[in-house]
């Protein structure tokens, strides 16, 4: 990588964390783009060359978390040796990414801004969607699912379960519960999902 490209790598990243921070700390709506370069130390030429508006640094990091879905897989399939444990495991990883990690945080509370619903919900659901087919369907090759479970439907049924949870448990609790509502939830869904032997193995934490 040149060292023109390095810094650009760089710049671009401190707009993002900068971005993440100011909108955490004011609300997108509150927030501008004079506070996000003051915070990252940048001018506000460096970030046009970056982002042409704040709307786009809100993207920009709504996307990051889609990426995160397909690492959280990969991590969560190195250490575990059934897809269905390793779905359940990436979804409890992600909620503890949702309390630890800034960006995440801040990314999932821009989706559910009317501005970025529109224009960012549509790619980020069907790509979570991908996401769980692909671990329901290696679950399947290895006989954890029941036979008349259908991959894609189930896939898509998941995904709601668990974004309609981070809204209810924001709602009613600033988010505090999820963990515990999460593991209510898989206890249930998977039942309908896998094997009774299977069931008896799987980790809900």
């Amino acid at each position: 990588m040149s060292v023109k490209r390095e810094r650009s790598t760089r710049t671009r990243a401190k707009l993002l964390r900068a971005a993440a921070e100011v909108f955490d700390r004011d609300g997108f709506a509150g927030s501008s783009l004079t506070a996000v370069c003051a915070r990252a130390d940048v001018s506000k030429g460096a970030l046009y060359c970056h982002f042409r508006s704040k709307e786009a640094l809100g993207v920009a990091l709504i996307e990051g978390q889609s990426l995160l879905w397909h690492r959280l897989r990969d991590e969560q399939l190195a250490v575990e040796a059934s897809p269905m444990q390793a779905l359940i495991a990436m979804s409890f990883e992600f909620v503890r990414r949702l309390d630890s990690d800034l960006t995440v945080r801040v990314s999932a509370k821009l989706l559910r801004e009317a501005v970025f619903f529109d224009v960012a919900a549509a790619a980020q659901v069907v790509g979570w969607i991908a996401v769980v087919r692909d671990l329901l369907s290696q679950a399947q090759e290895r006989g954890e699912l029941r036979p008349e479970v259908n991959v894609r439907h189930a896939a898509e049924q998941l995904v709601a379960e668990l974004l309609g949870l981070q809204f209810v448990a924001q709602a009613l609790s600033g988010g505090a519960d999820l963990r515990a509502r999460l593991a209510r939830v898989w206890k249930a869904s998977s039942r309908c999902l896998v094997t009774a032997s299977v069931y008896e193995t799987l980790r809900f934490e």
